[in-house]
């Protein structure tokens, strides 16, 4: 069975979110109330289950590795 976009793309960013939280400082939320890049990737993998394909697209668009390897995957 082939992965859907949507899979992909989910898998994906839970691979980048996992990094991203390994690499995150420990201690408080010393950002002020501006939204990282960590929060945002949490945000668009909280959403993409119930996103429109368009919208799938628009999240994986923002994660150029990400765009990168579903384009190259059928190569």
């Amino acid at each position: 069975m082939a992965e859907s976009k949507r899979e992909f793309v989910a898998l994906r960013l839970d691979e980048v979110i996992h990094e991203w939280e390994a690499d995150a400082p420990a201690g408080g939320s010393g950002s002020g109330g501006s939204e990282g890049p960590l929060v945002t990737a949490q945000r668009h993998r909280a959403e993409i289950d119930t996103a429109t394909d368009e919208r799938v697209d628009e999240i994986a668009e923002a994660y150029p590795e990400i765009a990168q390897a579903w384009s190259s995957r059928g190569a």
